[in-house]
């Protein structure tokens, strides 16, 4: 997996430490990075200002109905032709209509999944 995109809820779950399932999800997305496995995607990090993705995010919006901030991710995730990992079920759900990737990080399966195409084993 070259690109990857991260919705802000996973760093909040990260940090947050409110629900224990969301804590370890998203200390298990984030420990592929802390330990190298991801770690070329450090390196590759790129700054993308949302005229980019703009229209994107609209459309998405109109097409599934989702909220402001998830069609934000959605519309960037299609712009960069990259997975969504998130812990919102509904922003998932909204890129799955989308027809993105998306990995919905408190779903052992979907974890499990993210996990396998970073080449991650628990």
């Amino acid at each position: 997996m070259e690109k990857l995109v991260f919705d802000t809820s996973v760093a909040v779950d990260l940090f947050a430490g409110w629900e224990e399932l969301r804590v370890v999800s998203a200390e298990k997305v984030f420990g592929c990075v802390a330990r190298g496995v991801v770690g070329r995607l450090r390196d590759e990090v790129t700054l993308v200002g949302d005229d980019l993705y703009f229209t994107e995010a609209v459309e998405t919006a109109l097409a599934t109905g989702s909220r402001g901030a998830d069609s934000y991710y959605i519309g960037l995730a299609r712009t960069l032709n990259a997975p969504l990992a998130t812990s919102d079920r509904v922003q998932a759900l909204n890129a799955k209509k989308s027809k993105i990737k998306a990995f919905y990080i408190l779903d052992k399966q979907d974890l499990e999944g993210l996990l396998d195409n970073l080449n991650f084993k628990i």
